[in-house]
């Protein structure tokens, strides 16, 4: 690898003062892009999907639990997953490391809810394992 000249202080901000422009530029069309997405027109969703918790059979309006905005996220832990059932897909456990309780995700108010192909008792006994109890996690039918 080739590493960088070094330079004068000036020649340094010179630089730097360069580079933030185009920054800038980078910036200001990231969110510009990002308004269009927002703008994108909707898609009804017209399938049933069917979904099973620990107290039963839910469909997706049911996974909003009221709120108006849903973040469904697909955790990978089923038994074409490495490890199953003592562990889930690491990039997907790290996640949930980091949700651990959804209260402030739920106080803008939008619910999160953790999907996987693995049966409810699977679930729980992961959870249980790795202190994720105020994550809802469905699993997918």
């Amino acid at each position: 690898m080739e590493t960088p000249n070094t330079v004068t202080a000036e020649e340094w901000k010179a630089a730097r003062e360069e580079l933030l422009v185009k920054e800038k530029q980078h910036t200001r069309a990231r969110d510009a892009l990002a308004a269009e997405r927002r703008r994108m027109p909707w898609l009804e969703v017209e399938k049933e999907y069917e979904f099973e918790g620990p107290d039963g059979r839910l469909s997706l309006l049911d996974l909003f639990d009221g709120r108006r905005q849903l973040v469904v996220y697909r955790f990978f832990f089923d038994p074409d997953v490495k490890g199953f059932p003592e562990k889930g897909c690491p990039g997907c456990s790290m996640v949930a490391d980091n949700v651990i309780n959804p209260v402030h995700i739920n106080a803008k108010d939008t619910s999160l809810a953790f999907v996987s192909r693995a049966p409810q008792e699977k679930i729980a006994a992961l959870k249980e394992k790795m202190d994720w109890g105020l994550i809802p996690w469905y699993t997918l039918t």
